[in-house]
């Protein structure tokens, strides 16, 4: 069956991956067009085992290798397949990288190959040769003990938040680099890893610096630490997620709610910004709960709804096959799949209006001895004859209204960012590092985010920033010329907003015909909720995120990571790149749109399903220590350490090294080791030996065994205390350069993520610390033909905001 559409139609993919951040990464491929082989080598892989299978590797094909080594020799199938592919995806780990198999020699008989590696923690540096599960990961990076549980436990992440970074990662330095060839010709090696997967996914809340407020001290309740932006449960026992974060939204819930004392108590009178004691924290919390304890869920709903105020259920993920905003945006399908007969899933997560992405085939059955590309002509051979891409006019000499002079593939493309708080911005910033020249719009007064200043400097750094009134009559000017050099327009404004501030996309596209367009939603642009407010917590409870972190017949969490938010922005910045690779082979722009809801569905697409015997799969285990037995965390004599066995031999060894069970023997139940090993979580095997493992492993130190575990091949990691240790002042980080150092008035000593994806013939560059509102306003207007006269006049009518030196 040939690829039928989609912006990567055709673009050859040889997955060599055999996690589940590569398996994300190349369905997404798959997903909008790419011929994807996924190579299974005979001894299988773990992945497969699992429920995320169907989804995961869904519109691939499969070629078993035949041997061990992913049939990498070079007179072998795999090798045949490289060298006509356009990208190859592989995840070895630098100690293990297989033979006669490399970058550098395929490049010599194929130099348009992208090459992307995803290994555990980098190519190099201390922890490069560790194992990299997701588990062991998380551990090592700080993920676990971002959110601890009610005992100051670590907890395990229901959502594999490292695997989700790495894939989208992953995706933008692929796409990246495939529009980088379609300018010079030329393919180039791509690199990126779980740990920096782990970094990206959790971006703005690793800011750090001197002035800088974090959440780190908001409290560990697990259902939400401010009383304006947490979980609540009614009458009926059914929870909501109020999401009132900025005043704007906590006013309109003092009136729906008729709760004027939040209005004229002088204790609450910074809220919801600041609560000044954990004693006042808690007293608004209490009269919340029983408030909304007084009725059911429904009746809340309706009330704040009808009062514009944000505000979800907490629902398990398969109920939004019902939802109306899932049908009425189309986010999700049906496909006959040979194992289960009918497979309801979620559509891709980003919505193109001329290639579409879709799920065109279930994921193989089986794996083909032989298999041949689809497309007879290579993807970045496409172009018409004696073109050029059609933003590639733009990457060599800059005129003085085109983009400033950058590095990295996206150089000499210019990206109008009209967005703002989280799942906007971050975006537009990952594009800037791409090599973007990306100009940030924004009101005079700065826009929302700067009330919450660790999240905006997470969301905006190697952006030029420009303030304008975009109310203003004497901002449209301004708008059209900046409109009309631009490649790229993103905005995330609520649905309705964008027409009447005249930067719709029909509008946007009079001016420049071939723009790429991106719209970011709550709840998608179409159906009943299109135009209700949205924060992130909402769609994580919305999702299942939260229920599915708490496990069964608890009540649902609040997850500290934004990550419907950081998700969104990411997918946004990948959604542009799929643009800009139809356009690079068309010439034509097209509105392309996200939103938080169909995020949450593809963050959690292996629980969206829904077929004949399904259910909901278990993610956790009682006490948010991991899966079962042999995956979970055990806090040893002076901390904690995580263990992660996939095999059966795996957890063989880590039941001999801890002494528990002798290998081959067997114990009272009657069972081996290795069978009790790999006992079904929950069962009584499995909580018998956790049992032991744990009296076992707190006997002795993390270090201990951590060599001992070494020793005898269980893969194994220490739980990082907080960020600090996981990432600020983690070695590993600091080999890769994965931090940069920035500088902004009012705070010292600026640290956070820097760059995370590396190229090897188009380094990207982290270009510039976040502006401070209006910075780079001059020198905008300037490049886009505005005299100094001019510019005094768009000032004095308060159409533009200018940053001088010297101003706080």
């Amino acid at each position: 069956m040939p690829p039928d559409g989609g912006p990567l139609e055709g673009l050859r993919v040889l997955d060599l991956t055999d996690d589940h951040a590569g398996a994300l990464t190349t369905m997404f491929l798959a997903d909008y067009g790419a011929d994807v082989v996924k190579v299974v080598p005979s001894a299988g892989l773990p992945l497969e085992r699992g429920p995320g299978y169907l989804i995961w590797n869904r519109n691939k094909r499969a070629l078993a290798s035949g041997g061990t080594d992913g049939g990498s020799s070079q007179d072998g199938a795999v090798f045949r397949l490289a060298r006509e592919a356009d990208v190859l995806v592989e995840s070895f780990r630098p100690d293990s990288h297989p033979p006669c198999f490399d970058y550098e020699g395929l490049r010599k008989v194929n130099e348009g190959i992208v090459w992307c590696s995803i290994t555990p923690y980098g190519p190099s540096g201390p922890l490069s040769s560790h194992p990299g599960y997701e588990g062991l990961v998380a551990a090592a990076s700080g993920i676990m003990t971002e959110q601890r549980g009610p005992n100051g436990a670590p907890v395990y992440n229901a959502l594999p938040i490292a695997g989700i970074g790495t894939a989208l990662l992953a995706i933008h330095g692929i796409l990246a680099a495939s529009h980088r060839r379609a300018v010079a010709g030329r393919g180039q090696r791509v690199d990126t890893s779980m740990y920096q997967g782990a970094l990206a996914a959790r971006s703005p809340m690793l800011v750090r610096g001197e002035g800088v407020q974090t959440w780190d001290s908001a409290g560990n309740d697990p259902q939400g630490a401010l009383p304006n932006y947490r979980l609540y449960r009614c009458a009926d026992d059914k929870w909501l997620h109020l999401g009132t974060l900025i005043p704007v939204f906590w006013n309109k819930l003092i009136i729906a709610l008729d709760l004027y004392q939040f209005a004229t108590d002088p204790r609450f009178e910074t809220a919801p910004l600041y609560w000044p004691t954990e004693e006042i924290r808690a007293e608004a919390k209490r009269i919340l709960a029983d408030k909304f304890a007084s009725a059911t869920r429904d009746h809340w709903l309706k009330v704040l709804r009808e009062g514009d105020v944000p505000v979800s259920p907490a629902t398990p993920t398969h109920e939004l096959f019902e939802h109306p905003q899932v049908a009425a945006n189309g986010m999700s399908t049906a496909i006959e799949d040979p194992r289960v007969g009918r497979l309801e899933q979620g559509m891709p997560p980003v919505a193109l209006s001329l290639t579409p992405g879709a799920v065109r085939r279930p994921a193989p059955a089986k794996a083909a001895a032989n298999i041949s590309w689809e497309s007879p002509i290579r993807f970045h051979a496409r172009l018409p004859s004696g073109t050029k891409p059609a933003s590639s006019a733009k990457a060599g000499k800059i005129s003085a209204a085109g983009p400033r002079p950058g590095r990295g593939p996206l150089a000499g493309i210019r990206v109008l960012d009209l967005s703002s708080y989280l799942a906007g911005p971050i975006g537009p910033a990952y594009l800037a590092d791409l090599g973007a020249d990306v100009i940030k719009v924004e009101p005079r007064g700065g826009e929302g985010c700067r009330m919450i200043m660790m999240l905006f400097l997470g969301g905006n750094p190697s952006k030029r920033g420009l303030a304008l009134d975009l109310k203003s009559p004497a901002s449209k000017e301004v708008l059209r010329r900046l409109i009309k050099r631009s490649d790229v327009v993103v905005h995330n404004n609520r649905v309705g907003v964008a027409e009447r501030l005249g930067i719709d996309y029909e509008s946007v596209r009079r001016i420049r015909p071939d723009v790429i367009y991106l719209q970011s939603t709550a709840y998608g642009s179409k159906g009943p909720d299109a135009a209700l407010p949205g924060f992130d917590p909402l769609f994580q409870s919305l999702s299942g995120i939260g229920m599915a972190q708490a496990g069964p017949g608890r009540p649902p969490v609040f997850p500290k990571t934004p990550s419907c938010d950081i998700a969104t922005a990411m997918l946004g910045a990948a959604a542009v790149l799929l643009g800009l690779a139809h356009r690079d082979r068309t010439g034509e722009g097209q509105l392309i749109e996200t939103s938080l809801l169909a995020t949450g569905l593809w963050l959690r697409c292996d629980a969206f399903v829904r077929y004949g015997g399904s259910a909901p799969p278990r993610v956790t285990n009682e006490d948010n220590s991991g899966t079962g037995a042999v995956y979970r965390w055990y806090r040893a004599a002076d901390g904690y350490l995580f263990v992660a066995c996939r095999t059966e031999a795996q957890a063989a060894a880590l039941c001999k090294a801890a002494g528990v069970l002798p290998a081959e023997t067997t114990d009272e139940t009657g069972g081996t080791a290795r069978e009790m090993a790999i006992a079904t979580p929950g069962s009584d095997g499995d909580v018998k030996l956790t049992a032991k493992l744990a009296a076992a492993i707190a006997r002795r130190s993390v270090a201990e065994w951590l060599d001992a575990f070494g020793k005898s091949g269980v893969p194994s990691e220490r739980v990082a205390e907080n960020n600090d240790e996981g990432v600020h002042r983690n070695p590993q980080a600091r080999h890769l350069r994965a931090l940069a150092q920035d500088r902004y008035p009012g705070f010292k000593n600026l640290v956070q993520p820097g760059i995370l994806v590396r190229f090897s013939d188009t380094p990207a560059v982290r270009r510039s610390a976040p502006p401070v509102c209006g910075e780079h306003t001059v020198e905008v207007l300037t490049e886009l033909g505005y005299s100094g006269e001019e510019i005094s006049k768009l000032e004095a009518s308060g159409a533009i905001g200018i940053h001088r030196a010297g101003q706080s």
